[in-house]
């Protein structure tokens, strides 16, 4: 089966994806660096990398248009991001949206709105704040949605999942923003065969394969 993975720290069995460099403390052993991940950044072949800006670098000239801010891992304020998207102008941001209670919902929504011509893809889709996520997504015609982690350790994929998390999984895939929905794993945090078979169950492997190539044609023409 082919399909697209849009998060990624290691390479799987994917056709092409996103691959998201991760830096500073923890470090976690078989996770692309940044420098691993850009080796591997080939559009052509369906695969880009996304380099994952540290919080003392907030204020850098960041060379690669496409970048990652991971508030809870940095520790960084909206403001900052803001500030660094502002200097940056980068041609796609992913930014990881698990960062209770330092951000709120509307935090990465203003992001988004402030650049409005700017492709987001929200990792993880907030969690257990997945319904506020899905809101700004309907809303937001620059946002883009991955449900990484939050299907595997709150949704069907997990030992006790939430009946809500599901729900809006399987909403989203005939909302109307479903063309902005991507299939995101984390592998290697969590199994991306479990995911693919998440969404087979759903009937849902080839929008998410669409929705992935319909992005990169928004990104590269």
């Amino acid at each position: 089966m082919i399909y697209y993975d849009s998060h990624l720290h290691s390479v799987c069995a994917e056709a092409g994806g996103f691959l998201v460099g991760l830096e500073g403390a923890p470090h976690f052993s078989g996770t692309f660096t940044n420098a691993e991940a850009l080796a591997l950044h080939h559009p052509e072949n369906l695969r880009v990398a996304f380099y994952y800006v540290a919080a003392d670098a907030m204020l850098m000239h960041q060379a690669h248009p496409f970048l990652k801010y991971h508030p809870r891992r940095e520790k960084y304020s909206p403001e900052q991001v803001a500030t660094s998207i502002s200097l940056n102008r980068p041609r796609c941001v992913m930014l990881d949206t698990l960062n209770e209670p330092a951000w709120q919902a509307y935090d990465y929504w203003k992001i988004a709105r402030a650049f409005p011509d700017l492709p987001f893809v929200f990792a993880h889709a907030g969690g257990y704040l997945i319904q506020e996520f899905i809101k700004i997504c309907h809303f937001q015609p620059n946002v883009w949605i991955d449900f990484a982690l939050t299907h595997t350790n709150l949704g069907g994929i997990s030992d006790n999942p939430l009946a809500y998390v599901d729900d809006a999984i399987r909403y989203a895939m005939h909302a109307p923003f479903r063309d902005r929905v991507l299939m995101g794993s984390d592998a290697p945090f969590f199994s991306q065969e479990d995911v693919v078979a998440y969404y087979e169950r759903l009937g849902a492997v080839e929008l998410l394969n669409e929705n992935f190539r319909r992005l990169l044609r928004t990104l590269f023409g």
